[in-house]
C-alpha cells in the first residue's frame, strides 16, 4: 500500500487557500472513496472534503485552524488503489515522495497548476533540488515549511513534537536557534521578532480572509457616483425594495454592457451573465450569494429568489454554486438608516452599488414642496472599465426604469 496526498481542494476559481476547520476521522481509520473527512472554509463558505479513494487515513498534516494554499497536503491515505496510478504520481525516476503528485490524487477540485516544485522536476538534479524534495516528504504544518525555508532549516534534521510525528512551527524555530550561536551572535533574538506572527498565521479567521481581498481592492482605481432615486411610481408588487432596486440595477447593467465587464491587465473584456452579488450579513461574517441574471426574471420570482438565497446564506447553507459568477455586488445598509455610503469593489468585478434608506423626504415641486420616496444610491466603478459619466448614465437609466417599469 502507498501513501496517496488528499489536498486542499479548489472550491471556487477565486480561493487561493482554505482553513481546516474539523477532521471527522482520525489516523488509522478506514474509509471509503466518498467519505467526508474533514471540513474547510474560505472567505465564501465551508465545505465538506470527501475522500477520493478508499484505504486508511494514515497521517493527518494539516490541524484545525491551520491555513492550507490550495494543492497543498493535508492528510496522507493509504490505499492499494495507488498501485493503478503508478504512472501518473511519480516521476521517471520513481521516486516516491510524499510530495508526489499532490494534485493528482483525485481528490474534488484539486488544481494541476499546484503541484509542488520539488516534485515537478521528474530527477534531482542539484543539491537544492534534493534537498526540496526531501523537505516535502517530512509531515509538517504548512507554516511550518514556510518558517523552515525563511530560516534556512531542513525539515528532514527537525525532531517532531507534534501528534503523529508531524512537525510543528515551534519545532522549526527551535531547530533554527540552537546553532545559531556558533554562526551568528545575534540570531536568537531575531526568531522572537516573527514568532508573534505564527498563530496569527496559522489561525487565520474571516477578517483576514476579507483583509487580502479588500487589500487588492485598494490598488484599483475606483470612484463613486451618487444619486437620490425617486421610488414613487416604483412598480413593486409586494417585493422588497431591495428587489426592486437589484431588479432596476441589473436590467440597467445589461443595458450598458461595458460596465458588466472586468479589466484584465490591458483592455476590458464584456461578459455575457449579470451575476449579482448581495452582500449579505450573517453570524460569521459577511458572504456575497450571487444572483444570476435577475433582470431576466419577473420582479415577484426575483424577491423568492433574494429572500431564499439570504436565508441559505444566513443559515451557512449555501454550495459553490451560490458563490461563483459574479459580475456586480450590491450591498444594503438602509435596514441600518444608513443614507449613503461607497460600496468598494470586489476584484475583479467593475462595478459595485450601494444602496441607503428608504423613506419620505421633503423636495421642492412645482407648486411649492411636497414629500417623496425616495433613496440615495451609490455607484463605484473601475476607472479602468468606465468613465463618470458612464455611472451618471447607468443611475439615470435605473430611474427610468424605476419610473416607467
Amino acid at each position: 500500500m502507498r501513501e496517496q496526498p488528499l489536498v486542499m481542494p479548489k472550491m471556487s476559481m477565486t480561493m487561493e487557500e482554505g482553513t481546516l476547520v474539523v477532521w471527522h476521522k482520525s489516523p488509522g481509520d478506514e474509509i471509503r472513496s466518498g467519505d467526508v473527512v474533514c471540513e474547510v472554509t474560505t472567505d465564501k463558505v465551508d465545505m465538506e472534503v470527501e475522500s477520493p479513494l478508499a484505504g486508511t487515513l494514515a497521517r493527518i498534516v494539516a490541524q484545525p485552524e491551520d491555513v492550507v494554499p490550495v494543492g497543498e497536503p493535508i492528510a496522507f491515505i493509504a490505499s492499494d488503489a495507488d498501485d493503478l496510478l503508478d504512472g501518473l504520481l511519480d516521476g521517471p525516476s520513481g521516486n516516491g515522495s510524499a510530495g508526489s503528485g499532490s494534485s493528482g490524487d483525485g481528490s474534488a477540485g484539486d488544481d494541476p497548476a499546484k503541484s509542488e516544485p520539488a516534485t515537478a522536476s521528474p530527477t534531482p538534479v542539484s543539491a537544492n533540488d534534493s534537498a526540496a524534495s526531501a523537505q516535502g516528504s517530512v509531515a509538517a504544518v504548512p507554516y511550518a515549511r514556510t518558517r523552515a525555508a525563511e530560516l534556512g532549516v531542513e525539515l528532514a534534521t527537525v525532531q517532531p513534537t507534534g501528534p503523529h510525528g508531524t512537525i510543528r512551527v515551534a519545532d522549526v524555530e527551535g531547530q533554527a536557534g540552537q546553532p545559531a550561536p556558533a554562526v551568528q551572535p545575534a540570531p536568537a533574538p531575531a526568531p522572537a521578532v516573527p514568532a508573534p506572527a505564527a498563530p496569527a498565521r496559522g489561525k487565520r479567521g474571516p477578517r483576514a480572509l476579507i483583509a487580502d481581498r479588500m487589500s487588492a481592492s485598494a490598488q484599483i482605481p475606483q470612484f463613486t457616483v451618487y444619486r437620490e432615486l425617486n421610488l414613487d411610481t416604483a412598480r413593486r408588487a409586494g417585493a422588497s425594495w431591495t428587489a426592486v432596486l437589484t431588479h432596476a440595477f441589473a436590467h440597467a447593467l445589461r443595458a450598458f454592457p461595458a460596465l458588466n465587464a472586468v479589466w484584465t491587465g490591458d483592455d476590458v473584456q464584456r461578459l455575457d451573465v449579470v451575476g449579482v452579488a448581495l452582500a449579505v450579513d450573517t453570524p460569521k461574517g459577511l458572504i456575497a450569494p450571487v444572483l444570476r441574471d435577475p433582470d431576466l426574471v419577473t420582479l415577484p420570482v426575483l424577491d423568492r429568489q433574494l429572500r431564499e438565497l439570504v436565508g441559505r446564506a444566513r443559515d451557512g447553507k449555501l454550495g459553490l454554486a451560490d458563490l461563483d459568477g459574479a459580475s456586480t455586488t450590491v450591498s444594503n445598509l438602509g435596514s441600518w438608516q444608513v443614507e449613503s455610503f461607497n460600496a468598494l469593489l470586489t476584484p475583479p468585478q467593475a462595478t459595485a452599488l450601494s444602496l441607503g434608506a428608504v423613506g419620505p423626504q421633503v423636495v421642492p415641486v412645482e407648486d411649492g414642496i411636497g414629500v417623496r420616496t425616495r433613496c440615495r444610491v451609490g455607484l463605484t466603478l473601475d476607472h479602468r472599465v468606465g468613465d463618470g459619466a458612464d455611472g451618471a448614465r447607468l443611475l439615470a437609466t435605473m430611474q427610468q426604469l424605476l419610473e416607467h417599469g
